[in-house]
């Protein structure tokens, strides 16, 4: 034994002795001739051991307390997000008690405990999980019992990395990805993942952070930002300025606009947008409405008659301005006309430019050789920087939709090396951003979906991306043989990834094959079996909406699985009766799913009243909705801040969710979790 390992196994064992010391009942001392040390000598020993499996270990409180806990400790902070997985599926609900709205993360250890410091200097802070339980003996039993299966399971299956770092570029594609696909706790797992894994600088760490903030409607908290306007010096990404610049519209401008006073939005400019001259300069042609209005009507204030020149053409080349506020676009173009005729007075009238002829000149952006989804994709195949520029810049949004193309953007995918395939997947979440739920490109995104099998894109954010590729495809009415295949290709890897801690995103894909046409009833009837089979056989691990909506599921497509209600302390049919009378506002613009989650809530809480949302942009009528709602719930896939900004800023309440995916299953889970959370606030 060298050194190294000398030092090493030293300093476990005196953790284990701090462990097991003074404030752990346990197994005091770990002394050999304690008469219940056989209990726990298995989680010792696992520990020594050191292989790759999850450490844990048992923990009883002094005399007088009947306290017991469970550490389950990550061998690393990469690692945390797998270990919770592990834990939910051997132990899940059913033996632990955690709050299903945040889900199982790493707890706050107490330095000033004795155990819970020897854990924080030996392993750190961020990979510790403290598990409760009853406080009976069987409780704890059958806790330890799962755990140890656990650990067993993992330590003997064939050797092969427990965990597999990703590249950066790939966490990244993944997070732009689940964004775009509505995916709100995928995106915050792969922010973690990046943080964690290191590589990224603090800056642009923060940019993802804010492009998330925006996509969520989080406009004060975009504003609130650590370090917001050093981050805004150092020259942002075009999408993280437009996010700024949306949450500055959302939180100052709107509603003074709305009524048409310009005095007040002024000082409410003046006041909330200390960043905007940091702002101004820079191209801005892919930005929308909103954060056009905003530099629009700052740079009128500034009478900063250069970057007015060029937002007028730039808003007029795009053609915004019809969605440009009526009283800011004609106090521009009031002053426009003002200074056009003072710097003309000594022209001859022929000499005189108009106003649209003076600002084009000045304000059309270089032009950019990426002009098409074509283009975009080789480029970003052959690994140039142009293609990046694109994406990162989002100069696609004014191109014409990728279904014009489609049939030829799927054969340029499938033509592809596996090095380029793996590269042009950074684009995805673009594709699903432009498709929105408008004129679907099928055959586009069924390349997609055989890029992301073929690389083994299972991750939290992958899979919710996965899901929105299929509901493209599936929209754009594929042939017999075309859905047969795309069905068996999705459930060609289905044991890789559907398990009851992941229920919500199955079931979406199963509901999403009830909502399509369906040419093949054999097809369909056996993807949707393999998608709920698993579930079935571990359905006392699911959660009460979870479980509902699979019940449903499987009566609508006539697959006859034994469902039985949940095992647990609490009877899921409780939830009916604990929660009181609410106004749930759901919000998505898939409309199908609205109608299925919202029926599935009052088959839940019948006391609820449930409205519904579908707008792209702020009205009176969403306005009044966000008001009056007790709790609100958004799918955020294909959604613009104008619509998720805006109830924001107009909600009077603090319980607002996300649903991690855009299906009908993740918005009813996300749905309940909210209506739970209120419920107890209440």
């Amino acid at each position: 034994m060298n050194q190294l390992q000398q030092r090493t196994r030293e300093q476990s064992e005196h953790f284990l002795q701090t462990f097991f010391g003074t404030g752990n009942g346990v197994w005091p001392d770990l002394d050999p001739d304690y008469r219940h040390g056989h209990r726990t000598l298995p989680f010792v020993q696992a520990f020594r051991r050191g292989d790759d499996a999850p450490i844990v270990l048992p923990r009883t409180y002094p005399s007088g307390d009947r306290r017991f806990v469970m550490y389950v400790i990550a061998r690393d902070t990469v690692d945390a997000a797998k270990t919770a997985e592990l834990i939910r599926a051997f132990a899940g609900p059913t033996y632990i008690a955690y709050n299903p709205l945040w889900g199982l993360r790493p707890a706050e250890l107490d330095p000033e405990d004795p155990i819970e410091k020897a854990i924080l200097d030996h392993f750190g802070s961020g990979v510790t999980f403290r598990l409760t339980t009853g406080k009976t003996p069987q409780h704890r039993t059958n806790l330890a019992e799962a755990l140890q299966l656990m650990q067993r399971t993992v330590a003997n299956r064939p050797p092969r990395l427990w965990r597999l770092a990703k590249p950066m570029g790939r966490l990244l594609a993944e997070f732009d990805a689940s964004l775009s696909a509505g995916g709100e706790s995928a995106s915050l797992d792969v922010l973690e993942q990046l943080a964690a894994t290191g590589g990224i600088t603090a800056t642009n760490l923060a940019n993802l952070h804010i492009k998330r903030l925006d996509r969520l409607g989080r406009s004060a908290d975009v504003l609130a930002f650590p370090g917001l306007l050093d981050i805004v010096r150092q020259n942002p990404p075009a999408p993280v300025r437009e996010a700024i610049l949306n949450a500055i519209y959302s939180v100052a401008l709107e509603k003074p606009l709305t009524e048409n006073d310009l005095d007040a939005a002024k000082s409410s400019l003046i006041e909330a947008g200390r960043v905007i001259p940091d702002l101004l300069p820079g191209g801005f042609s892919s930005f929308g409405p909103q954060a056009m209005t905003v530099l629009l009507f700052a740079a009128r204030v500034r009478e900063d008659m250069a970057v007015l020149q060029r937002l007028v053409a730039a808003i007029q080349h795009s053609g915004h301005d019809s969605e440009i506020p009526s009283s800011v676009w004609q106090h521009v173009v009031e002053l426009e006309q003002e200074k056009t005729t003072e710097a003309s007075a000594d022209l001859l009238p022929e000499q005189q430019p108009t106003l649209v002829e003076s600002t084009v000149a000045l304000a059309l952006e270089p032009h950019v050789p990426v002009e098409s989804w074509g283009d975009l994709l080789k480029a970003i195949a052959e690994g140039g920087p142009e293609g990046q520029a694109v994406l990162e810049d989002r100069r696609w949004v004014d191109w014409p939709s990728p279904a014009t193309e489609d049939a030829a953007l799927a054969e340029f995918l499938d033509g592809l090396q596996d090095h380029e395939a793996d590269r042009v997947w950074g684009s995805v979440g673009a594709f699903i951003d432009a498709i929105g739920y408008e004129a679907p490109a099928g055959h586009t995104a069924h390349a997609f979906i055989r890029n992301a099998l073929t690389f083994d894109r299972f991750g939290p954010g992958d899979l919710v991306v996965l899901q929105a590729l299929m509901e493209i495809a599936l929209r754009a009415a594929p042939t017999e043989a075309e859905y047969k295949d795309l069905l068996e290709e999705i459930g060609s890897e289905r044991s890789r990834w559907v398990a009851a801690e992941r229920a919500a995103i199955a079931l979406d894909f199963v509901d999403r094959l009830f909502l399509a046409a369906c040419p093949s009833e054999d097809a369909r009837s056996n993807l949707a079996y393999a998608l709920l089979e698993p579930l079935w056989l571990h359905q006392q691990r699911l959660d009460a909406a979870d479980l509902a909506f699979a019940k449903r599921l499987s009566q609508e497509l006539g697959i006859e699985f034994a469902w039985e209600a949940p095992a647990g302390d609490e009877a899921d049919d409780e939830l009916a009766t604990a929660i009181p009378p609410l106004t749930l506002l759901l919000y998505s613009l898939d409309e199908s799913v609205l109608a299925r989650c919202q029926e599935e809530v009052k088959q839940l809480a019948p006391a609820v009243k449930v409205v519904t949302a579908a707008d792209h942009v702020g009205s009176p009528q969403l306005r009044q909705k966000a008001r009056s709602a007790d709790v609100i719930v958004l799918a955020t896939r294909c959604a613009k801040h104008a619509a998720t900004g805006f109830i924001d800023q107009n909600a009077e309440t603090e319980h607002i969710g996300y649903a991690n995916g855009s299906g009908s299953a993740s918005l009813l889970r996300a749905a309940v979790d909210a209506l739970r959370a209120a419920a107890a606030a209440s």
